[in-house]
């Protein structure tokens, strides 16, 4: 039975994550605390609804199946968010409660107010930078993005059934050394709110439905797709 999501908020992460997840689940519905972030939402196909920080949500007990609904809390406010979490915690102890932080403080509160997951933004933006800045063939990667090299390409690539890497551990693969790309993130399959992980210091087993997001240039990328699909 495919899931229910709830965001609630429509910043440029809220954005993020709606598109990332529309596909795997039954319905998506947003939740905007202004509504000036209406038009934005509705424009990028999603059903929105206001809602206020003293809400009982009523609705959302009568309308969806708790126990197959994940709710995100989005809002850029920090104290707005740790209230939001509070708040759907106490309605619906069994909803499966996803949540951004800033920083190590927003983290501890989160926890606190009964977030399942909670994702520092702050270390995922800063992970994500840091594994594309040590990497050695950056200065020529940013210089063919800055200057439209369309050889240059950050691809997803979908792991599917009988992929001659499923089973193999992320840091075993030499992405650099044998086949010239970088592995930016990662995407577990396997885990029901199906996020994006930097690859950097996440020790991963790649199993089917995961997704890799690389960077390098097209003929390389094609010939890694190519061996890993059983090609020569």
């Amino acid at each position: 039975m495919k899931k229910s999501a709830l965001i609630f908020g429509y910043n440029e992460y809220a954005r993020q994550i709606a598109a990332q997840i529309v596909s795997e689940y039954e319905s998506v519905h947003i939740f905007i605390l202004d509504e000036a972030l209406r038009h934005k939402a509705e424009a990028d196909g999603f059903r929105v609804s206001r809602f206020d920080l003293s809400d009982e949500w009523h609705d959302i007990e009568e309308r969806y199946s708790i126990e197959n609904t994940v709710a995100f809390c989005t809002l850029e406010d920090d104290a707005h968010n740790i209230f939001l979490t509070i708040s759907l915690r106490a309605a619906f102890e069994r909803m499966y409660l996803v949540a951004l932080a800033k920083d190590t403080e927003g983290i501890n509160k989160l926890k606190i107010a009964g977030a399942n997951r909670i994702l520092p933004i702050v270390q995922i933006t800063a992970n994500l930078i840091s594994e594309i800045l040590e990497k050695p063939v950056v200065t020529n990667v940013l210089h063919n993005i800055l200057y439209e090299d369309s050889d240059i390409k950050i691809a997803q690539i979908d792991i599917q059934k009988g992929d001659a890497i499923v089973g193999n551990n992320s840091h075993a693969i030499a992405f650099k050394e044998e086949y010239n790309i970088i592995l930016l993130a990662i995407v577990d399959g396997r885990l029901n709110t199906n996020f994006v992980f930097t690859a950097k210091g996440f020790n991963h087993i790649i199993g089917e439905g995961d997704v890799l997001v690389v960077i390098g240039l097209q003929d390389d990328i094609e010939r890694f797709k190519l061996r890993i699909k059983g090609g020569s």
